[in-house]
């Protein structure tokens, strides 16, 4: 029982990437197609006092794999935020991003869990400073929950994943740019490291909910090695994964407006139930994850 409870938990963390690829986009975003025959430039600012509300939900599958214990998982995730935005003295700006809604569960067969970890920061704000130009800074206010420090990073993620760096020149069809990933963590509790790269390539124009928008599609590859604590537990864990998909830019604004995204991540680790234990365990884990961002 105790090698079945420590693979659940590792799915637990390894479901939780679904935030890093969410904001990719994939598969159809709805809309119609229009035309514009002029180059776009998409600009963002962030205006003092401004306040946006986004939807962010996943689906997924996974098998894993820890000595000789084999079992496929599905989750349900989702969370509805409202953000903030304050400008400072710097002209950085700060972002208080709060949790109205939080919700993430598990099923393995015919048993049915819910994530309380996540369920836990609803109605908690997480304070993020940002440059001009969306770029993540640093985090404070919610180090110590619990849900960041099981995780892997995926919330800072998220937040990336929100606000991607924008071309500083107007775009076509075709045109392509790159975002890197290289985000800090927002507990310093544990050591750990998430990189990769998005590259985004313009598709065409469509309107959605009678917004313009410029429709781009992406492809994200990440990697991520460091540690992970869970309930006495310490992992170490390395993984690597695949994004596709699609995303909406406001034309008028350039902030997300919709995406949807087809990922699929490995996972390995190496760790024990009980932190400094002697004995160590060895879990391999693959997902395949559909997940959508939506502004409201």
């Amino acid at each position: 029982m105790r090698l079945r409870n420590a693979a659940t938990r590792v799915l637990v963390v390894a479901i939780g990437v679904w935030l890093v690829t969410s904001g990719c986009g994939g598969g159809g975003t709805g809309g119609r197609d229009i035309i514009i025959d002029e180059p776009v430039l998409l600009s963002r600012t962030f205006e003092d006092g401004q306040a946006l509300k986004y939807k962010l939900s996943s689906a997924g599958e996974m098998a894993v794999a820890m000595q000789g214990y084999d079992r496929v998982m599905n989750t349900q995730t989702e969370f509805r935020t409202s953000c903030s935005f304050s400008k400072t003295d710097s002209d950085d700006i700060n972002l208080a991003m709060r949790f109205d809604h939080a919700a993430s569960s598990l099923s393995v067969g015919d048993k049915f869990t819910q994530q309380e970890s996540a369920n836990a920061l609803r109605g908690k704000t997480l304070d993020v400073s940002l440059a001009p130009d969306g770029r993540v800074l640093s985090f404070s206010g919610m180090g110590g929950e619990d849900y960041f420090e099981e995780g892997i990073g995926q919330m800072a993620m998220m937040v990336h994943g929100l606000f991607p760096i924008l071309p500083d020149e107007p775009v076509t069809i075709g045109y392509t740019w790159q975002d890197d990933l290289d985000i800090p963590d927002i507990t310093s509790s544990t050591n750990r490291d998430f990189i990769g790269e998005t590259t985004y390539t313009v598709l065409g124009f469509k309107e959605k909910y009678g917004i313009a928008c410029v429709e781009v599609g992406t492809v994200s590859t990440f990697e991520f090695e460091g540690k992970v604590e869970q309930s006495g537990g310490a992992w170490l864990m390395t993984g690597s994964g695949e994004s596709n998909g699609i995303v909406l830019f406001s034309i008028e604004d350039g902030f997300i407006l919709f995406s949807r995204s087809d990922s699929v991540i490995e996972f390995e680790g190496e760790g024990s139930t009980t932190a400094g234990a002697g004995a160590s365990t060895t879990v391999s884990a693959g997902l395949k994850l559909q997940g959508t961002m939506e502004l409201l």
